[in-house]
């Protein structure tokens, strides 16, 4: 299994990016390597195209400078996202050439789009105009480029499931150029089981997730004839809080990681959100991280640090 975290504090939120605590790339470089203590690993981070972004601005939002995390058997798995006002496809597909070529040596995986299918949030790509034209356009694009620059880092999209359009991935090839299934790699989900919507208290957290994987598979990826591509957990993480103890947070990460790592379920990777706590006020969105916002490490971040070391192969 492959794993990998989001090195950053600040998140997406109900339309705004939440994060009033600064990262401290010092504090979050010790954390980082303690958690993986050398076993391959990835740290994803976040890159936003707009209308207002200059042709040489080859910077990633969040984090900063992830280059300082990587070496050795850790990687970039970067995500670009599309976020043009004027629905500007074709300079999104430059953009996607050149972060390509500005961090092809420290690549892990692309990803094009961040949860494309949830309309209703500024911070994510659906809320913009021309979103499945940008997808397809930049799935191609970025497989052409990674040919060049890093041929053997997959290229992949991602969906969340709660809060978008089921129907995503058939409106997405309905579009797209016809051959785009080639240039697809993975496909990712951004998983938050118990978070939006609380299970149950009898719910077993590992069967949950396991349905959740399944069902994902079955009910989107293949009525679009994408079900033989393998899923990349590309977000999940349970938020700590005012009523949401650290020992839930850690069941709920080994729930999904036991989940992931039964073969039939054809999960290559797993990403958590987020390292760090945004903020320090108990609000839902603020406490993903598995590190309190002065980085005092929670429950969960010892047990994922087992989970990596126990689990994490070269892929």
């Amino acid at each position: 299994m492959r794993f990998g975290i989001y090195p950053g504090g600040p998140v997406g939120g109900d339309g705004e990016i939440i994060g009033s605590v600064p990262d401290d790339p010092a504090a979050t470089g010790s954390a980082l390597a303690e958690l993986h203590g050398g076993a391959p690993f990835h740290v994803r981070a976040y890159a936003q195209y707009t209308d207002r972004r200059e042709r040489d601005d080859l910077s990633t939002q969040e984090p900063r400078a992830p280059r300082r995390h990587l070496g050795g058997d850790t990687c970039l798995d970067l995500v670009l996202q599309y976020q043009s006002v004027s629905g500007d496809v074709p300079g999104f597909c430059v953009f996607v050439e050149r972060m390509i070529a500005e961090y092809g040596p420290v690549l892990g995986a692309v990803q094009i789009g961040e949860e494309p299918n949830v309309t209703g949030n500024a911070v994510l790509d659906g809320a913009f105009p021309r979103v499945l034209d940008a997808i397809g356009a930049g799935i191609v694009a970025a497989k052409n480029a990674t040919h060049g620059h890093c041929p053997d880092v997959p290229v992949g999209t991602n969906t969340t499931q709660l809060l978008g359009d089921p129907a995503f991935y058939r409106r997405l090839l309905a579009s797209a150029p016809a051959d785009v299934v080639d240039h697809l790699d993975y496909i990712g989900l951004d998983a938050f089981p118990d978070v939006f919507a609380p299970l149950p208290p009898d719910a077993d957290p590992v069967a949950v997730c396991s349905w959740l994987l399944s069902t994902h598979r079955t009910g989107a990826l293949v009525p679009a004839g994408l079900g033989h591509l393998p899923i990349h957990i590309t977000e999940h993480g349970w938020p700590t809080g005012p009523a949401r103890p650290g020992e839930r947070q850690r069941t709920m990460v080994e729930a999904m990681v036991t989940a992931a790592l039964q073969p039939d379920l054809h999960v290559a990777s797993y990403t958590h959100f987020s390292l760090r706590d945004a903020a320090a006020d108990g609000s839902l969105f603020a406490g993903f991280g598995l590190l309190r916002a002065d980085y005092a490490p929670k429950p969960a971040y010892l047990a994922y640090r087992r989970i990596v070391r126990e689990h994490a192969t070269r892929r």
